[in-house]
């Protein structure tokens, strides 16, 4: 009976560590999921618009202030859930209801408090993204919408670079850059980031 015992206790301590390794693997807390890495279609956008960084400055006559922009994870994280309410409806433009609204306002409000607090300072990133037709903390206005096709050169991406430059200041060196396709539609969503932590 006891040996009748054991094998049972064997048998059953062996199925434990079964189901509990299967639900490590499956059912358990798992770690998020890795940040998504910048496509060839953004960093082709970076490159385009440090090229036009460098050739205005000369043509201004201020080459002391090229400066070269990197990529940043956290500014592309946030310009992404920005425009995502676009990108699940697949529409350029959407209209969320005044609860939708709200329950988004608070998402990006948080997700924009835990950047500014990371970097330094409330003016480390601004309230909307450049590409998008949306600001935060202007709850009666519903609508978001994308508002620069992809492309990199010509007068159109001329002009969103000057958009750029005048989001920006002389403490940004990082760029959000998210290049998702709405409709069909490549479109340029960009989140200047200033990193003023070396000013404290």
């Amino acid at each position: 009976m006891k040996e009748m015992n054991r094998r049972e206790f064997l048998t059953l301590s062996g199925a434990a560590v079964v189901a509990l390794s299967l639900a490590g693997c499956s059912g358990g807390p798992s770690a998020p999921p890795a940040p998504a890495a910048p496509t060839q279609k953004e960093l082709d956008l970076l490159k385009a618009l440090n090229q036009m960084l460098e050739d205005y400055w000369k043509d201004m006559g201020h080459p002391e202030k090229i400066r070269t922009l990197s990529y940043s994870q956290d500014a592309s994280d946030f310009a992404r859930h920005f425009v995502s309410p676009c990108v699940k409806a697949d529409k350029a433009k959407v209209e969320m209801t005044p609860e939708q609204d709200a329950a988004f306002e608070k998402e990006m409000q948080e997700r924009r408090k835990a950047l500014q607090i990371k970097y330094g300072s409330e003016m480390s990133l601004r309230e909307g993204v450049l590409g998008c037709r949306y600001v935060l903390g202007y709850p009666t206005l519903h609508d978001m919408e994308l508002t620069i096709p992809y492309e990199l050169s010509g007068p159109d991406f001329k002009d969103t670079f000057l958009k750029m430059l005048k989001a920006m200041d002389t403490e940004t060196r990082d760029l959000g850059i998210y290049c998702p396709t709405v409709a069909g539609t490549d479109y340029i969503v960009i989140a200047p980031l200033s990193d003023r932590r070396h000013n404290k």
